[in-house]
């Protein structure tokens, strides 16, 4: 009766250091693949900003899921969790980005579950867009992009989910400036449309420098930096426009840069920057507005 009694507490103590401990390394490794896809889905529910310590536990947890990919239970469990609308968002993010670094991405079986997760009306758009991006010459997508352009211009998106699709339709050089400049006319976060400033200055030569494509944006510019009172946007409308200086929209870009000077509602700091500007490339002088270090000081910290 004593032997038994004892072996049922090894085995007790056993499982629990399995399920609660690092005794999970030691089983088979089929059952071992099953305990580092619960270990790591717990992990990942529970701590949304995994460093140090649970950053290196995460590490070993996908070292041994992607040892047993070539388990096809294992391989079907992530598959499923990739494509379960109810499990949590971030946790099959992270399932697809161990999926996509292996081979076994490839297979007709996986990217077959691809093309109907995205050919599905419902859906997360993160899934369907890295899924789009990574197989963009084996999945037909051209559907999902005149669904999501359309959720984009009805306002049918969160702000994060109209940024990220925003984003993914440059990487696909799926846009046009109307489009964008049609987008942004409804849009009032600062901070999207800073980031989509930032996306066209990145990528003026596919969407800009063509059948003078850039008058509409420099209009667009101008309406932003006077519509909006803000230090940082507007000092990245000016600093976008000094960027066609050198180009064929060069003058083009100074008159506008002068007409911004010489409005009322241009605040000093603008005035300065312009100016800067105007000097390096005029031969007309124009004045710098008087700001001392404090102001600076406080300009320069609003910027952050």
């Amino acid at each position: 009766m004593l032997f038994i009694l004892s072996l049922l507490l090894l085995v007790f103590i056993f499982l629990f250091f399995s399920f609660y401990g690092s005794w999970w390394i030691f089983w088979p490794q089929p059952i071992k693949a099953h305990l580092a896809i619960n270990r790591l889905a717990v992990s990942i529910y529970n701590n949304p900003n995994c460093r140090d310590f649970c950053y290196f536990e995460q590490l070993g947890y996908e070292k041994a899921i992607v040892e047993s990919l070539t388990n096809k239970g294992a391989l079907n469990r992530l598959f499923s969790v990739i494509f379960n609308e109810e499990d949590n968002l971030r946790w099959r993010l992270k399932v697809l980005d161990i999926i996509l670094k292996n081979d076994v991405s490839n297979s007709d079986y996986f990217l077959n579950k691809a093309q109907e997760f995205i050919k599905n009306q419902s859906g997360s758009h993160q899934i369907k867009q890295r899924l789009i991006l990574n197989f963009k010459d084996r999945l037909d997508y051209l559907d999902y992009l005149e669904e999501i352009k359309n959720k984009l211009l009805n306002a049918d998106l969160s702000l994060s989910e109209a940024e990220e699709s925003l984003s993914f339709l440059f990487l696909l050089d799926a846009v046009d400036l109307d489009f964008v400049l049609n987008f942004l006319s409804q849009a009032n976060d600062r901070s999207l449309i800073k980031n989509i400033i930032l996306k066209i200055n990145n990528n003026k030569e596919k969407i800009l420098l063509k059948d003078n494509s850039y008058l509409k944006y420099f209009n667009f510019l101008q309406e932003t930096f006077l519509n909006f009172n803000s230090y940082d946007l507007r000092s990245l409308v000016v600093f976008s426009l000094s960027d066609f200086v050198l180009g064929d929209a060069g003058e083009d870009s100074l008159k506008l840069l002068e007409k911004l000077y010489l409005q009322e509602e241009c605040d000093k700091f603008s005035k300065f920057l312009i100016a800067n500007i105007l000097n390096s490339y005029s031969e007309k002088e124009y004045v710098y507005p008087e700001i001392d270090k404090l102001e600076w000081g406080n300009y320069y910290n609003s910027l952050n």
